[in-house]
């Protein structure tokens, strides 16, 4: 009998984290999914305190791998890219996951990367969502270390859609789709000439409005949320499903 495919999650520390339970909805196979969230219930968001947690990182591989993971998968891209100085530190992290686990590790924030290069794409507008300055400036200047054109970058409150001093806390675990599509578009109408729009917070929540919105963009999206699915079906070779958008015919490996 063929083993079926366990995923294990890192999700980000006290948030409840729809990947678990979502992932199975977007792959044609049978799979099973596991849960590690990082156990730091007071944890301050910062860059620099997410730079610092790759030894429970390390941890929560460890324990899913002891779960009888067959990969895991780390929810949430700042945990990539947070104060790293070039793309090969970015990646240290995520294999300093796997030697820990001694299986595979994607993570959110790479994925993004692989994911447009899969596609070809150089020059892209990027969508931070409810990011605040720090968090947008920091991604911004990651994607451009990985030596993507990035004509584009703005936030909610740059869009004019929430108040200037919003707080990430306030819109990061409670975007609605409404507002996701709002933001979507109004940086697809300030960027005509970007390849992709990346879409990042793993708050904001892509997969029911994805090929809508990607049929009125008329460019790939490639957001934090589905794009951590896609590069789990790559390695695991999965097949996604059509709501996953123009992810779902990009080739599984490259």
């Amino acid at each position: 009998m063929k083993k079926i495919p366990t995923i294990g999650f890192i999700s980000a520390p006290a948030w409840f984290d729809p990947a678990p339970s979502e992932f199975p909805e977007v792959v044609e196979e049978t799979v099973q999914t596991q849960q590690a969230p990082l156990l730091i219930p007071e944890f301050d968001y910062q860059l620099e305190s997410i730079a610092s947690v790759q030894s429970e990182l390390n941890l929560c591989a460890r324990s899913l791998k002891a779960m009888g993971c067959d990969l895991v998968a780390q929810v949430g891209s700042p945990f990539a890219w947070a104060s790293a100085e070039s793309e090969s530190e970015a990646r240290k992290r995520a294999e300093s996951m796997s030697k820990a686990a001694n299986i595979p590790c994607v993570m959110t924030g790479l994925a993004i990367v692989d994911g447009l290069r899969s596609f070809g794409i150089q020059k892209i507008a990027v969508n931070c969502t409810y990011y605040d300055t720090a968090w947008r400036d920091g991604f911004a200047a990651f994607l451009r270390l990985c030596g993507f054109d990035t004509i584009h970058v703005s936030t909610l409150s740059d869009q004019g859609l929430t108040e200037s001093d919003a707080k990430m806390e306030d819109y990061g675990w409670s975007m609605t789709d409404e507002l996701a599509m709002r933001s979507i578009l109004a940086v697809a109408d300030a960027s005509p000439d970007a390849e992709a729009m990346v879409v990042t917070g793993a708050g904001t929540r892509t997969l029911d409005i994805l090929s809508d919105l990607e049929s009125k963009i008329k460019c790939p999206i490639i957001a934090a949320d589905t794009i951590l699915y896609w590069a789990i079906a790559r390695e695991l070779d999965l097949t996604l499903k059509p709501a996953m958008g123009s992810l779902s015919k990009l080739a599984k490996k490259y």
